[in-house]
């Protein structure tokens, strides 16, 4: 049996990618046949941590030359819908208006770029942003705007001292947050908009739409 297993390595030829918005090139296989139940997961879990868990783990497995916890999110999502169109097909089927539409994974486009920013609050206090990495989103109880949020503060600076938020417990950010002006709130709001995404827009009886964001290529359906 082990000589049948090794013969089929045959069959799963290496491809090669460059990411979208790191640059880094990736070599990565096709999934197999035991790698369906996850998939199914991934296609068809409403709960988008879990989602990004499942999907994170099955990329890490199949590629190689990167640290797939580094990436931003949509350079993951990129590496996955690759991957699959070389183990599946090119097509993803998505409901949008209860119709069903087939959209072709090279039909997907990109925009935005990795970033970094500030948030200046008086004379002061300095808040500073950045584009989240996979690791950072695992570590979050869910994807919804309130905890992303947290991921994109790197670091809080008070007159000469520096707060690290990786070495902040979770309740320590959030009171962080809980206490900042109101007024910051249409900054981080447009600092979510600005973030790497993957997108493509629908078109259903004269109404478009365009799908993009955190994992909506994979539970949009």
């Amino acid at each position: 049996m082990n000589n049948i297993v090794e013969s089929l390595k045959e069959f799963f030829p290496s491809y090669e990618t460059i990411l979208p918005f790191s640059k880094e090139k990736v070599i990565f296989k096709p999934f197999k046949v035991k790698d369906a139940k996850n998939l199914s997961l991934i296609l068809q879990e409403n709960n988008k941590a879990l989602a990004l868990k499942n999907m994170i783990d099955l990329i890490s497995t199949y590629s190689e030359g990167i640290v797939v916890e580094n990436l931003c999110l949509a350079d993951a999502e990129y590496l996955f819908l690759q991957i699959r169109s070389k183990s599946v097909d090119e097509v993803l089927n998505l409901i949008y208006n209860n119709e069903k539409i087939q959209v072709f994974i090279s039909d997907i486009k990109v925009k935005n770029e990795i970033v970094n920013e500030k948030i200046e609050l008086g004379s002061n206090i300095v808040l500073y942003l950045k584009t989240p990495t996979v690791k950072d989103l695992l570590k979050l109880n869910s994807l919804e705007k309130e905890e992303l949020i947290k991921a994109c503060i790197e670091k809080v600076t008070s007159k000469n001292e520096v707060y690290s938020l990786n070495k902040f417990v979770t309740k320590e950010i959030q009171d962080l947050i809980d206490n900042l002006p109101m007024s910051v709130i249409p900054k981080f709001e447009k600092f979510l908009k600005s973030q790497p995404e993957l997108y493509i827009n629908l078109k259903s009886n004269n109404d478009e739409k365009e799908v993009s964001g955190l994992l909506n290529f994979f539970i949009f359906r």
